[in-house]
């Protein structure tokens, strides 16, 4: 097959994919490219969702998984992953992290995820408390017996859940 050939077909079918929409595209605020960065940049539907996804991949996945685990840049609860998504992608991604604040009672990964656990400020400062006082249930001790990023999600939520001070303020246990 010749050249022009091949190109003519290409942009036939760049063209035809360009003119079919999916509805839900607009009720989630961003194009086939998904949320990130360069849905914030180009908000134009079609083919110029290339440069959104282009935009997207060049500042990197941090990008867009920070956008999923803040509900920035388009990423929303109802659109990209759920509240529950959203914590399990935050607590795997930041284990050892959020290992080491909750051992020692506080600190930026802690606080974040009392944030995507949806907790009023004005118990912040209990929650440093309250993981520090559970880690040993929360995290194994016994080296054999490890937990998961999910195992370690759940069992704090649902200790949180039953402590009437989080469950009453917290609103995505």
């Amino acid at each position: 097959m010749n050249t022009k050939k091949t190109l003519a077909i290409t942009a036939l079918i760049v063209a035809a994919l360009t003119l079919v929409s999916d509805s839900s595209e607009a009720e989630r605020g961003y194009g086939r490219a998904g949320c990130g960065l360069g849905s914030i940049i180009i908000s134009s539907n079609g083919f110029v969702q290339i440069f959104a996804a282009t935009s997207n991949n060049t500042f990197g996945f941090p990008s867009q998984l920070f956008g999923i685990t803040s509900g920035t840049s388009n990423c929303v609860a109802d659109g990209v992953v759920t509240a529950n998504r959203e914590q399990e992608v935050f607590v795997e991604a930041n284990m050892a992290y959020l290992r080491r604040d909750m051992a020692t009672g506080g600190g930026e990964y802690l606080a974040a995820f009392g944030d995507l656990l949806g907790c009023e400020e004005t118990v912040q400062p209990a929650l440093g408390t309250f993981a520090k006082d559970h880690y040993e249930s929360v995290f194994a001790s016994d080296h054999t017996n490890r937990r998961t990023p999910r195992e370690v999600l759940y069992t704090f939520k649902a200790q949180m859940s039953i402590d009437p001070q989080f469950s009453g303020s917290c609103a995505r246990l």
